[in-house]
């Protein structure tokens, strides 16, 4: 029989862009709309999150909105890593219970200012992660500019084993988009040290069918349908070490529709993302043991290996076309989002 309702737990989103300034209540609000409890903050800020202190002062202010919303929603703080990272550094950031930090290539993606180019002088900081139990999680895409944004993803590979064979660091591979690289991320999983988070938008989508819409223009990029397969098939393994992580990325509109030089990447999916995870594996909706792994994928295995509190509700999934809006309203600035004008398969139930 046809599934049209699904009650499933609330996204543990763990790879979330809360941007700063007037607009981050307002994010955290379509977050927890799109379904979700549990955002993770990444720190490429306009400065950088690069210290403790600072790491701390941004999440307590976005906790003044959150702690006073109803459903509640919780934060996963992240440090930024980079070559001029200190072992006391991270040692402050354990020590107030910060325990997750953010490697980005040096000008791959939005405001890398600060990101990495000579990943060896790394290792002995991350060495230290290791020892002192702060989980590393990486933009893979290599820095050496002379690779394409098609097979960045591809060539970090190499680079990724070295932190494995010269550390005990726990890794996670964030928003994975290249299936050439499954074989070796189920390699790198033996290591029980190894994360891996998938976007919404990579799973739902190719090159072809996001070709010229500047409101899919992200980092890494959308690639090929069988890609997108190839994706959608690791999700339907139920690894424990594949989890949901939209890379949410809002820019305000006059960013994305420019009149001169390039669009802003990211794809902003934060007010509808627990019904384009469903849209885009759907097929797991045929089966009891399909259900579970959609759960697991979208909330339990990062609750897990993050040692977090479990779902705070339970959100309804109904199957029922509707039409993603043209914009949403950001506070005073407006999102263009992904899909715009398209039509997803589910919707979230009012709660």
């Amino acid at each position: 029989m046809e599934t049209t309702e699904f009650v499933t737990e609330a996204l543990a989103d763990v790879h979330v862009h809360l941007r700063e300034g007037d607009v981050v209540p307002h994010l955290i609000f379509h977050s927890i709309a799109g379904g979700a409890d549990v955002l993770g903050a990444m720190p490429n800020t306009t400065k950088g999150l690069m210290t403790a202190g600072q790491v701390t002062e941004y999440i307590n202010q976005a906790g003044l909105f959150a702690f006073r919303h109803e459903p509640p929603v919780s934060f996963i703080p992240f440090v930024m890593i980079t070559e001029k990272t200190t072992e006391k550094e991270i040692d402050d950031c354990i020590a107030v219970g910060i325990t997750h930090a953010k490697v980005y290539p040096y000008q791959r993606t939005t405001q890398s200012e600060y990101g990495v180019t000579h990943y060896q002088r790394i290792i002995p900081i991350i060495r230290h992660c290791g020892k002192v139990g702060m989980t590393c999680h990486f933009h893979p895409e290599h820095p050496w500019m002379l690779f394409g944004n098609r097979e960045a993803e591809f060539c970090f590979i190499p680079v990724m084993k070295m932190f494995f064979d010269e550390t005990a660091a726990h890794i996670v591979w964030e928003h994975g988009t290249d299936a050439q690289c499954i074989p070796f991320w189920e390699e790198m999983a033996k290591t029980g040290r190894f994360g891996l988070t998938l976007t919404a938008h990579h799973l739902a989508s190719n090159e072809d069918l996001t070709f010229g819409d500047i409101r899919a223009t992200c980092k890494p990029p959308i690639k090929t349908e069988r890609d997108r397969r190839g994706l959608v098939d690791l999700v339907c393994k139920n690894y424990d070490w594949v989890m949901a992580g939209t890379d949410t990325a809002f820019h305000d509109w006059p960013k994305k529709h420019v009149e001169k030089g390039r669009c802003n990447c990211g794809a902003f999916t934060a007010p509808f993302a627990l019904p384009l995870y469903a849209h885009a594996l759907e097929k797991l909706f045929s089966s009891e043991e399909g259900f579970q792994t959609f759960i697991n994928f979208t909330s339990r295995n990062a609750r897990k290996r993050y040692k977090l509190p479990e779902s705070s509700r339970q959100v309804k999934l109904v199957r029922k076309p509707w039409e993603i809006p043209l914009k949403y309203e950001v506070g005073p600035q407006t999102a263009s989002p992904f899909w715009a004008g398209q039509i997803l398969n589910w919707k979230i139930a009012d709660y």
